[in-house]
């Protein structure tokens, strides 16, 4: 049975970040100590979310606030959980809490390669922009947000 707490233990860090390492190639991953750090301080002001199938990890999400707008920072899953609406249910949770703290769009970035944008579109986002050279290592990413 699948749950979602607006939390985690601090002892599931590792287990967060083997899926960073899983999801995303060294050049794409955060590093382990800015990762934590992010978690840590989203924790803080609940902006983020934690999957759970059976009591262990089966994914997350981390939101930030960017001005007016909730934006989506990222939304992994493992693998051996892909394809089961995970993503979508954290997506889901993340947009009813962000329009109950009366944010009216919420944002994200997605690579221009990275299949979660069809996903992304399934649920409602919309182009608005591309971002070139938006990653360190000189790739692109398409903007998109939603109105909530």
């Amino acid at each position: 049975m699948l749950t979602i707490r607006d939390s985690f233990e601090d002892g599931e860090l590792p287990v967060l970040y083997q899926i960073e390492v899983e999801c995303f190639t060294k050049e794409f991953r955060w590093m382990e100590t800015v990762f934590k750090r992010a978690l840590t301080s989203a924790r803080k002001n609940g902006f983020v979310w934690v999957a759970y199938i059976g009591g262990r990890v089966a994914g997350y999400l981390l939101a930030g606030e960017d001005g007016s707008k909730a934006s989506i920072e990222t939304v992994n899953i493992p693998r051996v959980h892909r394809r089961k609406g995970i993503a979508s249910k954290l997506i889901a949770v993340c947009e009813r809490e962000m329009k109950k703290r009366g944010y009216k769009e919420i944002k994200l970035e997605v690579h221009v390669d990275n299949p979660a944008q069809i996903l992304y579109f399934n649920m409602g986002y919309r182009v608005n922009g591309f971002k070139r050279n938006y990653y360190k290592i000189k790739e692109h990413a398409i903007s998109m947000s939603k109105k909530l």
